[in-house]
């Protein structure tokens, strides 16, 4: 997919997806799926943990009479990881769920209002 002119980061292509969808009378929660700093090793480096599964989507999101959506979010020209699509097909084989990523909150509208619009996910999803 073609990448805006401007770069975004991962936080702010999240908050701007999470606002949108809120505004649009979605619940959405935020997946906090990370590492976190754990204090350093007997030899002076960073020790951190992964704390998660990997791959689950950055955001769920609902709204009644609509079908929930996670959503993956990734800084502009960034893409998701080999467990981030695995999940992302585990959920799109399933029942009642959508997966999709997006690099930037334009790809993220198109997709959306794709989804909204009937015409389902793209094929690069």
């Amino acid at each position: 997919m073609k990448n805006p002119n401007f770069k975004q980061t991962e936080n702010e292509i999240k908050k701007a997806t999470r606002e949108y969808l809120e505004l649009n009378g979605y619940e959405v929660y935020r997946i906090n799926n990370g590492g976190g700093f754990r204090g350093f090793n007997k030899d002076g480096g960073k020790r951190f943990s992964f704390n998660g599964t990997p791959g689950v989507a950055d955001l769920y999101a609902v709204k009644k009479g609509e079908c929930p959506l996670w959503i993956e979010t990734k800084k502009t020209g960034g893409k998701p990881t080999d467990d981030q699509y695995k999940f992302g097909v585990n959920i799109n084989l399933s029942v009642g769920s959508l997966w999709f990523w997006s690099d930037s909150f334009d790809m993220f509208l198109r997709i959306f209002n794709d989804i909204k619009n009937g015409y389902g996910l793209p094929k690069e999803v």
